[in-house]
């Protein structure tokens, strides 16, 4: 097989990893998880910052890891430790036990993110095509968002027999994620980097490039305060809805029938994109989620159509902004530079994780989402007056 088709090989292997990565049936369990093990709303608020410290000290790095060494090795690195996090998850029964497990899984998740989105534009760029990422990738998080909803599903079935069931097949499913990563081919698009310091090289050029061109930047902390909190309702709303009195599996229902909600709008971002650009994007993901929020504070009877909408944004902005971002970032920094996305995600998540926690262990769920809503709406407008300011480098 020639290097472009092998190049092309690589949309198709990203589909079929992309839904074994999101296949992840513990993900609308693992809150209900640790506190069947014993952890309080604050301890699971706390492990996931340790989650997102983690992240954040790694996240440049292993982003700079993978522009060097390659997007592949990133990958197939990440998925090993990943399989290490689950044994760790299944055998843990303290709080430091689970750290160490949420730290592994962080350190996964940073060796894939910036990698796995990096491979994908670079094997396009090289075939000369980078014009179809966008519908490649919302095809790709479409599938992905698919795999979420039947994860959730399956983890939500599974969890009201035995909690151990879901992890156990999480852990094989990893398994057969490592086995796909190997089929990937590497794009070559490392020229230029530095042989004697290269590490430092990215990271020290990455932020040159931030620098030069503050809407990326921008978007960057624009993308992550929506992915934070799109995942922050997700996560608590397992626990939220339980004590709404809904069983295990209704509540892999709704967040199934979310991930649908999600697929659909990743699928046809592109659509949505074409018809608003950037600025008219920006304004409604914006709005939809502080309307999402104030829902879920104030009609507890329609907080499942709430909760949808900050599915349908988390779908848009997914594919929308990356592809915003990818088409305004080089090649050779690619990696490292999406990495800084995720740690900006990360430094959100510090912050919100742990004190939306705090707040709905003392006040409540409903006055905690108004007052998580209070928060973001000044920080949204204050992003949005920076990208407005920002033209085109």
């Amino acid at each position: 097989m020639n290097t472009k088709n092998k190049l092309e090989r690589n949309v198709l292997v990203s589909y079929i990893y992309g839904f074994l990565m999101q296949l992840n049936i513990t993900s609308a369990i693992w809150v209900l998880y640790l506190a069947f093990k014993g952890m309080s709303l604050v301890e699971i608020g706390l492990l996931e910052s340790v989650y997102h410290i983690t992240a954040l000290l790694l996240e440049l790095p292993t982003g700079a890891i993978a522009d060097v060494y390659g997007k592949k090795f990133s990958v197939v690195v990440g998925r090993i430790i990943s399989v290490i996090s689950c044994i760790f998850m299944i055998s843990s029964y303290s709080f430091w036990g689970f750290a160490f497990a949420f730290m592994l899984s962080s350190a996964a998740r940073n060796l894939n993110s910036g990698a796995a989105e990096a491979l994908i534009y670079d094997s396009l760029k090289e075939l000369g095509e980078e014009d179809r990422y966008k519908k490649v990738w919302g095809n790709l998080a479409f599938a992905m968002s698919i795999a979420q909803g039947v994860a959730v599903l399956l983890g939500g079935i599974l969890a009201d027999i035995k909690f151990l069931y879901a992890y156990v097949f999480g852990t094989v499913i990893q398994g057969a994620a490592l086995v796909v990563a190997f089929s990937f081919t590497e794009p070559t698009n490392n020229k230029g980097i530095s042989k004697v310091n290269p590490l430092g090289d990215q990271l020290i050029t990455s932020i040159k490039v931030l620098k030069a061109r503050k809407i990326v930047l921008y978007l960057i902390l624009f993308s992550a305060l929506v992915g934070s909190l799109q995942t922050t309702v997700f996560f608590y709303s397992q626990k939220y809805f339980q004590d709404m009195s809904y069983t295990k599996t209704a509540i892999a229902i709704i967040c199934g029938i979310s991930s649908l909600a999600e697929a659909i709008s990743s699928k046809y971002a592109y659509k949505f994109e074409k018809l608003m650009k950037l600025k008219g994007t920006l304004i409604s993901v914006a709005i939809i989620n502080i309307l999402a929020l104030m829902g879920l504070a104030l009609m507890k009877n329609l907080s499942i159509g709430f909760f949808l909408l900050t599915s349908v944004t988390g779908g848009l902005s997914f594919t929308i902004f990356s592809d915003f971002i990818n088409a305004r970032i080089p090649s050779e920094q690619r990696a490292t530079i999406l990495s800084f996305d995720s740690l900006s995600f990360s430094v959100f998540m510090i912050c919100i994780f742990p004190l939306f926690g705090l707040l709905a262990d003392n006040i409540g769920f409903s006055i905690t989402f108004g007052i998580m809503a209070l928060l973001y709406i000044p920080v949204m407008i204050l992003l949005m007056l920076k990208l407005r300011k920002h033209t085109e480098p």
